[in-house]
């Protein structure tokens, strides 16, 4: 702890996945909603919708923590852009991409302000990062335009004390953040990052306690829950997770964006 409030809440913060049975007031999300939208922005290329319906967030393809008592989805927003456009007699021109890029900042930079805000009322959140891959079924559920697309869910409430969250160890600062020029990292360097990663989580049981593991489906699986790491983890999912079903590019292109 420090004396410094908003340095302690960042530092504090945590994944919440179980929530009092205590509704989130309108006055309250009114503020961490300001809250969110007074990020730095590029050029407002971002929206959110909220529900306090888990059955609508089901529908849409998204499965959140049945305790919790407010969702919401974070877009990419194109449209509203386009329209302040087309009333000032402009066409639209830029490149899609760049602009998918720039909302993507506008989005994570409202997330994360949205997250502290939120944070210092005594409510916590957890994300849901399989949004653009459901973008279809959220799309059909929450009545979104093409040229509207989701990049990640969120859940909001009150934590429920009982659970027991810890914070979540991260790689060294040194192994990160680099003055002047980008580090290279030596093998020596990696088995450092690896080491603060697994060790943390595997102390804390994470992967015990969530019961996760993503499946290796060609081969034998000879690591059981106890030694089953970060690394382990996030090397399997990106190994092969996502090559399933539609790559994120026809999903885009099939939501109106102009990508060649």
């Amino acid at each position: 702890m420090t004396d410094n409030i908003v340095l302690d809440t960042i530092n504090n913060r945590r994944s919440i996945r179980e929530y009092l049975d205590k509704q989130v007031s309108d006055e309250v999300l009114s503020q961490i909603l300001e809250a969110g939208f007074r990020a730095p922005f590029a050029a407002q290329l971002c929206s959110v919708i909220y529900t306090r319906s888990r059955e609508k967030m089901k529908k849409a393809g998204v499965n959140v923590y049945p305790t919790a008592p407010i969702h919401m989805i974070y877009f990419i927003d194109l449209v509203r852009l386009e329209k302040i456009m087309k009333h000032l007699g402009y066409e639209y021109g830029y490149d899609d991409m760049m602009a998918i890029w720039l909302g993507m900042q506008d989005v994570v930079l409202m997330i994360e302000n949205l997250t502290i805000a939120a944070e210092s009322l005594g409510l916590g959140s957890v994300l849901y990062g399989l949004a653009p891959i459901r973008a279809d079924s959220i799309a059909k559920t929450f009545n979104v335009p093409k040229r509207v697309f989701p990049v990640v869910g969120m859940s909001v409430g009150y934590p429920d004390p009982v659970e027991e969250t810890v914070i979540r160890p991260r790689f060294p600062l040194e192994m990160a953040a680099f003055e002047d020029e980008y580090r290279n990292h030596t093998d020596e360097d990696i088995k450092i990052c690896m080491k603060g990663m697994d060790e943390g989580f595997i102390a804390q049981g994470y992967y015990i306690k969530a019961k996760t593991k993503v499946d290796l489906v060609d081969q034998e699986d000879t690591i059981g829950f106890d030694k089953y790491s970060w690394s382990e983890h996030i090397s399997r999912k990106f190994r092969s997770a996502f090559k399933r079903g539609d790559p994120l590019i026809d999903i885009l292109r099939r939501h109106g964006f102009d990508l060649r």
